[in-house]
């Protein structure tokens, strides 16, 4: 039996000539979408293996929801979908105006594409604890900083405080 090929979104093109194109399970955030094709025209691949990269186009293109927190604010957890571990939230926070694009880029197999692993607008940011690209500084990262709550989808009835 022949297995099905996923259809492939392409999101842009690289600087050093490589499209990208999206998962098939997306993790594209918020309204990126649209400043795909300027932002990945700025990347030039270097024939890195990964490619994170965050781009500032010099004007607000929208509201970053990852925020920095402190002892003043209330924190949740929650788990948000196709994710392994749960995500710091905070209540009562806005969005705040962003410049800043961050993308995730892996190599394909293809030397011609790589694969969109996630883009948003935002700051500069660690991957979760949890997740398996975590690095030393993800827990101090995720300690400091929260997405502010009721700007992403999460799982149904997952909330929970610690503390």
């Amino acid at each position: 039996m022949k297995s099905k090929k996923l259809p492939t979104t392409i999101l842009g093109t690289l600087a050093s000539g490589e499209q990208v194109i999206d998962r098939p399970i997306s993790h594209l955030q918020g309204d990126v979408t649209s400043l795909l094709p300027e932002v990945l025209a700025k990347i030039s691949s270097e024939k890195r293996a990964q490619i994170v990269e965050l781009i500032d186009l010099e004007r607000v293109v929208g509201k970053r929801i990852c925020v920095e927190t402190n002892e003043n604010d209330k924190i949740v957890f929650a788990k948000r979908p196709f994710r392994k571990g749960v995500t710091r939230f905070v209540l009562d926070r806005a969005p705040e105006d962003c410049s800043t694009v961050r993308v995730v880029l892996k190599k394909s197999r293809d030397p011609n594409l790589y694969l969109c692993l996630t883009a948003f607008i935002g700051i500069a940011s660690e991957p979760e604890p949890w997740d398996f690209n975590a690095t030393p500084q993800s827990e101090a990262f995720w300690q400091s900083h929260a997405l502010i709550w009721g700007e992403t989808e999460v799982v149904a009835e997952s909330m929970f405080e610690v503390g």
